[in-house]
Protein backbone atom coordinates (compact mmCIF):
# COMPACT_ATOMS: atom_id res chain seq x y z
CA UNK A 1 0.00 0.00 0.00
CA UNK A 2 1.27 3.44 -0.92
CA UNK A 3 2.08 5.88 1.92
CA UNK A 4 -0.90 7.83 3.21
CA UNK A 5 -1.03 11.64 2.88
CA UNK A 6 0.38 13.80 5.64
CA UNK A 7 -1.68 17.01 5.42
CA UNK A 8 -5.41 17.90 5.24
CA UNK A 9 -5.25 19.14 1.64
CA UNK A 10 -3.72 15.94 0.29
CA UNK A 11 -6.06 13.84 2.45
CA UNK A 12 -9.11 15.54 0.93
CA UNK A 13 -7.83 14.75 -2.56
CA UNK A 14 -6.96 11.18 -1.54
CA UNK A 15 -10.45 10.53 -0.20
CA UNK A 16 -12.12 11.98 -3.30
CA UNK A 17 -9.92 9.86 -5.56
CA UNK A 18 -9.77 6.58 -3.57
CA UNK A 19 -13.22 6.14 -2.04
CA UNK A 20 -15.84 4.27 -4.06
CA UNK A 21 -19.28 5.63 -4.87
CA UNK A 22 -18.16 9.08 -3.70
CA UNK A 23 -21.01 11.56 -3.62
CA UNK A 24 -21.99 14.81 -2.02
CA UNK A 25 -24.75 14.56 0.54
CA UNK A 26 -26.01 17.94 1.73
CA UNK A 27 -23.07 19.63 3.46
CA UNK A 28 -20.60 16.75 3.33
CA UNK A 29 -19.14 14.07 1.08
CA UNK A 30 -19.13 10.35 1.68
CA UNK A 31 -17.85 7.17 0.09
CA UNK A 32 -16.83 3.59 0.72
CA UNK A 33 -13.25 2.69 1.52
CA UNK A 34 -12.01 -0.12 -0.82
CA UNK A 35 -11.12 -3.42 0.80
CA UNK A 36 -7.46 -3.13 -0.06
CA UNK A 37 -7.07 -0.49 2.68
CA UNK A 38 -7.13 -1.11 6.42
CA UNK A 39 -10.17 0.80 7.67
CA UNK A 40 -8.82 1.58 11.15
CA UNK A 41 -5.45 2.64 9.86
CA UNK A 42 -6.98 5.03 7.32
CA UNK A 43 -9.56 6.47 9.72
CA UNK A 44 -6.97 7.09 12.43
CA UNK A 45 -4.73 8.91 9.95
CA UNK A 46 -7.43 11.22 8.55
CA UNK A 47 -7.13 14.74 10.11
CA UNK A 48 -9.91 15.41 12.60
CA UNK A 49 -11.03 18.55 10.80
CA UNK A 50 -11.99 16.50 7.73
CA UNK A 51 -13.76 13.57 9.38
CA UNK A 52 -17.50 13.17 9.73
CA UNK A 53 -19.46 10.05 10.68
CA UNK A 54 -17.69 6.71 10.27
CA UNK A 55 -19.26 3.26 9.78
CA UNK A 56 -16.79 0.31 10.13
CA UNK A 57 -19.41 -2.24 9.06
CA UNK A 58 -20.19 -0.64 5.69
CA UNK A 59 -16.76 1.04 5.55
CA UNK A 60 -18.54 4.36 4.88
CA UNK A 61 -16.56 7.52 5.55
CA UNK A 62 -18.01 11.03 5.72
CA UNK A 63 -15.59 13.92 5.17
CA UNK A 64 -15.47 17.66 4.40
CA UNK A 65 -12.96 18.34 1.58
CA UNK A 66 -13.46 22.12 1.71
CA UNK A 67 -11.93 22.10 5.20
CA UNK A 68 -8.76 20.77 3.58
CA UNK A 69 -8.83 23.36 0.83
CA UNK A 70 -10.33 21.20 -1.91
CA UNK A 71 -13.31 22.58 -3.83
CA UNK A 72 -15.32 21.37 -6.76
CA UNK A 73 -15.70 24.74 -8.47
CA UNK A 74 -14.88 28.42 -8.14
CA UNK A 75 -18.23 29.11 -6.44
CA UNK A 76 -17.26 26.92 -3.47
CA UNK A 77 -13.84 28.58 -3.31
CA UNK A 78 -15.23 32.12 -3.20
CA UNK A 79 -17.07 31.82 0.07
CA UNK A 80 -16.72 33.02 3.66
CA UNK A 81 -13.31 34.16 4.90
CA UNK A 82 -11.68 32.93 1.69
CA UNK A 83 -13.04 36.06 0.01
CA UNK A 84 -10.68 38.10 2.16
CA UNK A 85 -7.61 35.84 2.24
CA UNK A 86 -6.86 32.89 -0.09
CA UNK A 87 -5.67 29.64 1.46
CA UNK A 88 -1.93 28.92 1.12
CA UNK A 89 -2.79 25.70 -0.71
CA UNK A 90 -6.08 24.88 -2.38
CA UNK A 91 -7.44 22.89 -5.29
CA UNK A 92 -10.40 23.56 -7.58
CA UNK A 93 -11.18 20.19 -9.15
CA UNK A 94 -13.50 21.63 -11.79
CA UNK A 95 -10.61 23.70 -13.14
CA UNK A 96 -8.02 20.97 -12.55
CA UNK A 97 -6.02 23.56 -10.63
CA UNK A 98 -3.86 23.33 -7.49
CA UNK A 99 -2.57 26.62 -6.18
CA UNK A 100 1.18 26.97 -6.43
CA UNK A 101 1.58 23.90 -8.64
CA UNK A 102 -0.58 24.20 -11.75
CA UNK A 103 0.60 26.33 -14.66
CA UNK A 104 -0.73 28.30 -16.39
CA UNK A 105 -3.13 29.74 -13.81
CA UNK A 106 -6.74 29.86 -15.08
CA UNK A 107 -8.13 33.38 -15.54
CA UNK A 108 -10.90 32.69 -13.02
CA UNK A 109 -8.30 31.96 -10.34
CA UNK A 110 -6.31 35.09 -11.26
CA UNK A 111 -9.46 37.16 -10.92
CA UNK A 112 -10.17 35.62 -7.52
CA UNK A 113 -6.64 36.18 -6.23
CA UNK A 114 -6.70 39.79 -7.46
CA UNK A 115 -10.04 40.43 -5.78
CA UNK A 116 -8.67 39.12 -2.48
CA UNK A 117 -5.50 41.19 -2.95
CA UNK A 118 -7.55 44.34 -3.57
CA UNK A 119 -9.49 43.68 -0.37
CA UNK A 120 -6.25 43.32 1.59
CA UNK A 121 -4.94 46.60 0.13
CA UNK A 122 -8.12 48.42 1.07
CA UNK A 123 -8.00 46.92 4.56
CA UNK A 124 -4.44 48.10 5.09
CA UNK A 125 -5.36 51.63 3.97
CA UNK A 126 -8.73 51.95 5.75
CA UNK A 127 -9.34 54.25 8.72
CA UNK A 128 -10.71 51.37 10.77
CA UNK A 129 -11.96 47.80 10.31
CA UNK A 130 -15.07 45.91 11.28
CA UNK A 131 -15.60 42.13 11.23
CA UNK A 132 -16.04 41.76 7.47
CA UNK A 133 -15.87 45.40 6.40
CA UNK A 134 -13.53 48.38 6.33
CA UNK A 135 -14.45 52.03 6.72
CA UNK A 136 -12.98 55.10 5.02
CA UNK A 137 -13.75 58.43 6.66
CA UNK A 138 -12.96 61.83 5.16
CA UNK A 139 -15.34 63.88 7.27
CA UNK A 140 -18.25 63.06 9.57
CA UNK A 141 -20.61 63.31 6.61
CA UNK A 142 -18.26 61.86 3.98
CA UNK A 143 -17.50 58.21 4.66
CA UNK A 144 -18.07 54.79 3.14
CA UNK A 145 -18.14 51.24 4.44
CA UNK A 146 -16.76 48.56 2.10
CA UNK A 147 -17.87 44.99 2.77
CA UNK A 148 -16.00 41.86 1.65
CA UNK A 149 -18.97 40.54 -0.25
CA UNK A 150 -18.74 39.11 -3.75
CA UNK A 151 -19.51 35.93 -5.65
CA UNK A 152 -17.74 34.03 -8.39
CA UNK A 153 -19.81 35.71 -11.10
CA UNK A 154 -18.73 39.12 -9.80
CA UNK A 155 -15.05 38.44 -10.47
CA UNK A 156 -13.39 40.28 -13.34
CA UNK A 157 -9.92 41.15 -14.57
CA UNK A 158 -8.11 43.81 -12.54
CA UNK A 159 -5.46 44.84 -15.03
CA UNK A 160 -2.44 46.59 -13.51
CA UNK A 161 -3.27 45.66 -9.92
CA UNK A 162 0.34 44.68 -9.11
CA UNK A 163 1.74 47.99 -10.35
CA UNK A 164 -1.05 49.91 -8.66
CA UNK A 165 -0.32 48.18 -5.35
CA UNK A 166 3.42 48.73 -5.61
CA UNK A 167 3.09 52.44 -6.44
CA UNK A 168 0.30 53.53 -4.09
CA UNK A 169 0.09 51.01 -1.25
CA UNK A 170 3.46 49.31 -0.76
CA UNK A 171 5.73 52.30 -1.42
CA UNK A 172 6.70 54.44 1.59
CA UNK A 173 7.19 57.54 -0.60
CA UNK A 174 4.45 60.10 0.19
CA UNK A 175 2.68 57.27 2.03
CA UNK A 176 0.26 59.41 4.05
CA UNK A 177 -0.57 61.65 1.08
CA UNK A 178 -1.29 58.58 -1.06
CA UNK A 179 -3.54 57.20 1.67
CA UNK A 180 -5.54 60.44 1.64
CA UNK A 181 -5.76 60.34 -2.15
CA UNK A 182 -6.98 56.71 -2.12
CA UNK A 183 -9.65 57.60 0.44
CA UNK A 184 -10.88 60.60 -1.57
CA UNK A 185 -10.85 58.65 -4.85
CA UNK A 186 -12.78 55.77 -3.29
CA UNK A 187 -15.42 58.17 -2.00
CA UNK A 188 -15.73 59.67 -5.48
CA UNK A 189 -16.12 56.22 -7.08
CA UNK A 190 -18.79 55.24 -4.54
CA UNK A 191 -20.67 58.50 -5.27
CA UNK A 192 -21.89 59.14 -1.75
CA UNK A 193 -23.06 55.60 -0.91
CA UNK A 194 -22.67 54.77 2.77
CA UNK A 195 -22.21 51.03 2.23
CA UNK A 196 -20.81 49.26 -0.85
CA UNK A 197 -19.86 45.65 -1.51
CA UNK A 198 -16.56 44.64 -2.98
CA UNK A 199 -18.56 43.26 -5.92
CA UNK A 200 -19.59 46.86 -6.65
CA UNK A 201 -15.97 48.01 -6.72
CA UNK A 202 -14.49 45.27 -8.88
CA UNK A 203 -15.99 46.50 -12.19
CA UNK A 204 -15.02 50.08 -11.20
CA UNK A 205 -11.39 49.24 -10.51
CA UNK A 206 -10.09 51.03 -13.63
CA UNK A 207 -12.02 54.16 -12.63
CA UNK A 208 -10.52 54.03 -9.14
CA UNK A 209 -6.99 53.63 -10.53
CA UNK A 210 -7.37 56.55 -12.94
CA UNK A 211 -8.72 58.83 -10.19
CA UNK A 212 -5.86 57.92 -7.86
CA UNK A 213 -3.23 58.44 -10.56
CA UNK A 214 -4.71 61.78 -11.63
CA UNK A 215 -4.95 63.08 -8.07
CA UNK A 216 -1.43 61.98 -7.23
CA UNK A 217 -0.05 63.58 -10.41
CA UNK A 218 -1.66 66.88 -9.42
CA UNK A 219 -0.24 66.59 -5.91
CA UNK A 220 3.29 65.75 -7.03
CA UNK A 221 3.24 68.50 -9.67
CA UNK A 222 2.39 71.17 -7.09
CA UNK A 223 4.59 69.65 -4.43
CA UNK A 224 7.58 69.12 -6.69
CA UNK A 225 7.36 72.55 -8.30
CA UNK A 226 7.04 74.51 -5.07
CA UNK A 227 9.69 72.51 -3.27
CA UNK A 228 12.03 72.44 -6.25
CA UNK A 229 11.61 76.15 -6.95
CA UNK A 230 12.36 77.01 -3.35
CA UNK A 231 15.46 74.82 -3.28
CA UNK A 232 16.70 76.14 -6.65
CA UNK A 233 16.22 79.78 -5.66
CA UNK A 234 17.98 79.28 -2.35
CA UNK A 235 20.94 77.47 -3.91
CA UNK A 236 21.15 80.01 -6.74
CA UNK A 237 21.56 82.81 -4.20
CA UNK A 238 24.30 80.85 -2.44
CA UNK A 239 26.07 80.15 -5.73
CA UNK A 240 25.86 83.80 -6.77
CA UNK A 241 27.50 84.84 -3.50
CA UNK A 242 30.21 82.23 -4.02
CA UNK A 243 30.83 83.50 -7.56
CA UNK A 244 31.10 87.09 -6.39
CA UNK A 245 33.51 85.99 -3.70
CA UNK A 246 35.94 84.65 -6.31
CA UNK A 247 36.79 88.24 -7.24
CA UNK A 248 36.43 89.84 -3.84
CA UNK A 249 39.00 87.41 -2.42
CA UNK A 250 41.74 88.77 -4.72
CA UNK A 251 40.60 92.34 -5.31
CA UNK A 252 43.23 93.78 -2.93
CA UNK A 253 45.96 91.90 -4.77
CA UNK A 254 44.61 93.14 -8.10
CA UNK A 255 45.07 96.73 -6.95
CA UNK A 256 48.79 96.01 -6.68
CA UNK A 257 49.14 95.36 -10.41
CA UNK A 258 49.43 99.06 -11.34
CA UNK A 259 51.84 99.47 -8.41
CA UNK A 260 54.08 96.80 -9.91
CA UNK A 261 54.31 98.75 -13.16
CA UNK A 262 54.98 101.99 -11.28
CA UNK A 263 57.74 100.25 -9.32
CA UNK A 264 59.33 98.95 -12.48
CA UNK A 265 59.03 102.29 -14.26
CA UNK A 266 60.21 104.50 -11.42
CA UNK A 267 62.68 102.23 -9.65
CA UNK A 268 64.91 100.89 -12.38
CA UNK A 269 68.18 102.68 -13.09
CA UNK A 270 70.24 102.69 -16.21
CA UNK A 271 72.88 99.99 -16.09
CA UNK A 272 72.57 99.44 -12.31
CA UNK A 273 72.48 95.67 -12.29
CA UNK A 274 71.71 95.04 -8.58
CA UNK A 275 68.76 97.46 -8.47
CA UNK A 276 67.24 96.35 -11.74
CA UNK A 277 67.59 92.64 -10.91
CA UNK A 278 66.00 93.12 -7.48
CA UNK A 279 63.07 94.96 -9.00
CA UNK A 280 62.61 92.34 -11.72
CA UNK A 281 62.75 89.42 -9.24
CA UNK A 282 60.25 91.16 -6.96
CA UNK A 283 57.85 91.84 -9.82
CA UNK A 284 58.27 88.27 -11.14
CA UNK A 285 57.51 86.69 -7.75
CA UNK A 286 54.47 88.96 -7.32
CA UNK A 287 53.22 88.13 -10.80
CA UNK A 288 53.70 84.38 -10.17
CA UNK A 289 51.68 84.63 -6.94
CA UNK A 290 48.94 86.58 -8.72
CA UNK A 291 48.91 84.02 -11.51
CA UNK A 292 48.38 81.20 -8.99
CA UNK A 293 45.62 83.13 -7.20
CA UNK A 294 43.75 83.74 -10.44
CA UNK A 295 44.22 80.09 -11.47
CA UNK A 296 42.83 78.97 -8.11
CA UNK A 297 39.77 81.21 -8.52
CA UNK A 298 39.22 79.80 -12.00
CA UNK A 299 39.20 76.29 -10.50
CA UNK A 300 36.66 77.46 -7.91
CA UNK A 301 34.37 78.79 -10.61
CA UNK A 302 34.76 75.54 -12.58
CA UNK A 303 33.70 73.56 -9.49
CA UNK A 304 30.69 75.83 -8.94
CA UNK A 305 29.78 75.41 -12.61
CA UNK A 306 29.92 71.60 -12.26
CA UNK A 307 27.62 71.74 -9.22
CA UNK A 308 25.19 73.91 -11.15
CA UNK A 309 25.18 71.45 -14.07
CA UNK A 310 24.49 68.57 -11.69
CA UNK A 311 21.53 70.47 -10.23
CA UNK A 312 20.28 71.20 -13.75
CA UNK A 313 20.47 67.48 -14.62
CA UNK A 314 18.52 66.56 -11.48
CA UNK A 315 15.81 69.05 -12.39
CA UNK A 316 15.63 67.60 -15.91
CA UNK A 317 14.88 64.19 -14.35
CA UNK A 318 11.66 65.58 -12.86
CA UNK A 319 8.35 65.41 -14.80
CA UNK A 320 8.42 67.66 -17.87
CA UNK A 321 5.70 69.99 -16.60
CA UNK A 322 7.79 70.65 -13.47
CA UNK A 323 11.27 70.82 -15.00
CA UNK A 324 10.21 73.21 -17.77
CA UNK A 325 9.02 75.72 -15.16
CA UNK A 326 12.17 75.45 -13.04
CA UNK A 327 15.01 75.30 -15.60
CA UNK A 328 14.69 79.00 -16.67
CA UNK A 329 15.62 79.98 -13.11
CA UNK A 330 19.18 78.83 -13.85
CA UNK A 331 19.72 81.17 -16.81
CA UNK A 332 20.91 84.24 -14.88
CA UNK A 333 23.21 82.09 -12.76
CA UNK A 334 24.75 80.43 -15.82
CA UNK A 335 25.28 83.88 -17.39
CA UNK A 336 27.00 84.95 -14.19
CA UNK A 337 29.33 81.94 -14.40
CA UNK A 338 30.22 82.80 -18.00
CA UNK A 339 30.87 86.43 -17.03
CA UNK A 340 33.12 85.51 -14.11
CA UNK A 341 35.09 83.08 -16.26
CA UNK A 342 35.64 85.85 -18.83
CA UNK A 343 36.72 88.38 -16.16
CA UNK A 344 39.23 86.01 -14.60
CA UNK A 345 40.57 85.07 -18.02
CA UNK A 346 41.15 88.77 -18.80
CA UNK A 347 42.76 89.31 -15.40
CA UNK A 348 45.12 86.44 -16.08
CA UNK A 349 46.09 88.04 -19.39
CA UNK A 350 46.58 91.37 -17.62
CA UNK A 351 48.88 89.72 -15.07
CA UNK A 352 51.04 88.28 -17.85
CA UNK A 353 51.02 91.64 -19.63
CA UNK A 354 52.27 93.39 -16.47
CA UNK A 355 55.15 90.94 -16.20
CA UNK A 356 56.04 91.38 -19.87
CA UNK A 357 56.01 95.19 -19.62
CA UNK A 358 58.02 95.17 -16.38
CA UNK A 359 60.57 92.82 -17.91
CA UNK A 360 60.82 95.07 -20.97
CA UNK A 361 61.43 98.13 -18.76
CA UNK A 362 64.17 96.39 -16.78
CA UNK A 363 65.92 94.96 -19.86
CA UNK A 364 65.78 98.28 -21.65
CA UNK A 365 67.22 100.07 -18.60
CA UNK A 366 70.04 97.59 -18.18
CA UNK A 367 70.89 97.25 -21.88
CA UNK A 368 69.71 100.39 -23.69
CA UNK A 369 68.85 99.72 -27.32
CA UNK A 370 69.11 95.94 -26.92
CA UNK A 371 65.45 95.27 -27.50
CA UNK A 372 65.26 97.73 -30.35
CA UNK A 373 68.24 96.00 -31.93
CA UNK A 374 66.66 92.60 -31.46
CA UNK A 375 63.41 93.77 -32.97
CA UNK A 376 65.28 95.38 -35.85
CA UNK A 377 67.26 92.19 -36.49
CA UNK A 378 64.11 90.13 -36.39
CA UNK A 379 62.44 92.49 -38.84
CA UNK A 380 65.44 92.32 -41.21
CA UNK A 381 65.34 88.51 -41.14
CA UNK A 382 61.64 88.49 -41.89
CA UNK A 383 62.05 91.03 -44.70
CA UNK A 384 64.89 89.04 -46.31
CA UNK A 385 62.88 85.82 -46.09
CA UNK A 386 59.95 87.55 -47.78
CA UNK A 387 62.17 88.86 -50.60
CA UNK A 388 63.69 85.40 -51.18
CA UNK A 389 60.21 83.87 -51.34
CA UNK A 390 59.10 86.46 -53.91
CA UNK A 391 62.20 85.86 -56.05
CA UNK A 392 61.70 82.08 -55.92
CA UNK A 393 58.09 82.50 -56.92
CA UNK A 394 58.98 84.75 -59.86
CA UNK A 395 61.59 82.28 -61.18
CA UNK A 396 59.20 79.34 -61.00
Amino acid sequence: MQPLPNNPHDWALWLLDRLETVQQVESHWEGTLPGEFDFDEVVNAIPEQLKGLLDPLSRRIEFHPELGGVFQNIDELVNGPRRRAPLPVFTVRGLNYTHGKTQPVPQAIINYLDAARLWQLLSASADYQLDQAVVFIKTFESKVEVRADYRAQDLCQLDGLANFAAAYFDSDHHKEQKRNIIRSSLLEVCKGALVVRLSDLLPRFDDLVERVKASYSLYTADFSFEKLRSEVDKQNVDDTLRLNKTLSDIQNQLLALPAALMLAGAGVKDKVWSTNLSIWIGVTVFIWVMHQLVKNQQSSIASIDQEIQLRVERVKEQPADVSQRVLPRFHSLQERVTSQKSVLRNIRHAVLLVWFVATTIVVNAQWPGFLCGQFSAAWDCARKALEMALEWGASH
